[in-house]
């Protein structure tokens, strides 16, 4: 019998479940904006907008009876257990240190050092919501090569830390860990046991959202370039053998001995989503991502207001050229080939019109997955890996992975 999981991501702007099948078909879908991000209050809605989203998706598809739950979630967000929240993209003071984590730890110290020194944990986004389902604690590694893009013993101590502080984090465990089963104070709280969300059912590791897309896009195989657009966006391309570059972060892949290089454009999104925001209080009322981005392109020239969003586009585009640029110079030195076809996620895959501008403008088939909110599906490749449903997470990755459509670039 062919099984579905309930994948869950906590955007920074936003939470979306989905009912994701083995055979990668999504059979109900919910997305519910956040009324408190970018705000130290941030984590407390996480809850309250996941129950809310999963009576929408029981009532879509009522039958469904999901055998496991996954999470991913932006990062590197810190949250006390008190629920105080650093998100990722508040500006921190920068050290000299390879970990993501540890500029962000001491920031989260400073800002909030009372519930620092009473607080008995501090998680990153994803694992806070893991432990609000279940009542355990952990961290997710992504892949052991991560430790020093997080933290260990030693740079924590370098760092001024003490060993009470240290052990505020929880341990490290890997992405499809099963944490535990839903708490039944977790369970009454959302509701839905009736529909097999109940006691019990296994809650699975996800990982960092940005992670969860690429097993989403199947971004797994040396050569795969990728396009993550959400409120930031990441232009990643998997490799064999590490690149460098000064605009250049190079990870681990979450698949052994394969690396991750990324060029980051960080508020490419949320640009936009101000920009949408400053339309729809001139118009009175809200309006359609999509339809918005078809009155841009189609202007004529006498709407100041579209004129700025054309603008707007045309500049994110040209970013993304030469974010491009970047990583294909850095591929050459290495020697290594650079692909003519780049796969898109997130919210600006979505629309066509804007899909075909990015083709045009940078020169690359742009194409666009059947499910563009990628992390979801990367989210059930992890539950349906612990599930035993495939043998490994790139089998996972690429067989819950499809194309809807691919965009040519017209006259470059």
């Amino acid at each position: 019998m062919e099984q579905t999981v309930l994948a869950v991501d906590i955007g920074t702007s936003s939470l979306k479940v989905a009912f994701v099948s083995e055979k990668g078909k999504i059979s109900a879908f919910s997305r519910r904006p956040f009324l408190l991000c970018n705000t130290e209050h941030a984590s407390k809605e996480w809850l309250p907008a996941f129950q809310n989203a999963l009576q929408d998706l029981v009532s879509q598809s009522p039958e469904i009876r999901p055998s496991g739950i996954c999470v991913s979630g932006n990062g590197p967000t810190l949250v006390a257990q008190s629920g105080e929240t650093l998100l990722w993209n508040e500006k921190v003071v920068q050290l000299k240190s390879t970990s993501l984590f540890i500029p962000r730890l001491l920031a989260f110290k400073d800002k909030f050092s009372d519930v620092w020194k009473k607080s008995g944990l501090v998680y990153s986004g994803p694992e806070y919501f893991l432990w609000l389902l279940t009542g355990e604690s952990c961290t997710i590694l992504p892949e052991k090569r991560f430790e020093s893009a997080y933290w260990n013993k030693q740079l924590l101590l370098e760092s001024g830390f003490s060993n009470d502080e240290i052990n505020k984090l929880p341990s490290f465990t890997e992405p499809s860990h099963k944490v535990a089963g839903l708490s039944r104070k977790a369970s009454s709280f959302l509701g839905v046991e009736e529909f097999g969300i109940k006691e019990g059912l296994p809650v699975f590791c996800g990982s960092p959202d940005f992670i969860s897309a690429l097993i989403g896009t199947a971004t797994v195989k040396p050569g795969i370039l990728c396009d993550r657009a959400g409120s930031s966006e990441g232009i990643n391309f998997c490799t064999a053998v590490p690149l460098e570059g000064e605009k250049i972060r190079t990870l681990p892949s979450v698949v052994p001995e394969l690396w991750n290089a990324s060029v980051l454009l960080p508020d490419s999104g949320s640009k936009f989503d101000s920009f949408k925001l400053k339309i729809e209080r001139e118009l009175g009322k809200q309006i359609e991502y999509s339809v918005l981005v078809q009155e841009i392109i189609e202007s004529d020239g006498t709407n100041a207001s579209l004129d700025q969003g054309k603008y707007l586009m045309i500049q994110t585009a040209l970013n993304l050229k030469d974010a491009i640029g970047i990583l294909k110079d850095a591929a050459a030195k290495k020697g290594v080939p650079f692909p003519d076809e780049m796969r898109v996620a997130g919210g600006q895959a979505k629309s066509a019109l804007w899909n075909q501008m990015k083709a045009d403008i940078t020169g690359m088939k742009i194409s666009v997955p059947s499910c563009p909110d990628a992390e979801l599906l990367g989210d059930a490749a992890f539950a349906f890996t612990a599930l035993k449903v495939f043998s490994s997470l790139t089998c996972a990755s690429e067989s819950l992975f499809s194309k809807a459509e691919t965009f040519y670039p017209q006259n470059y």
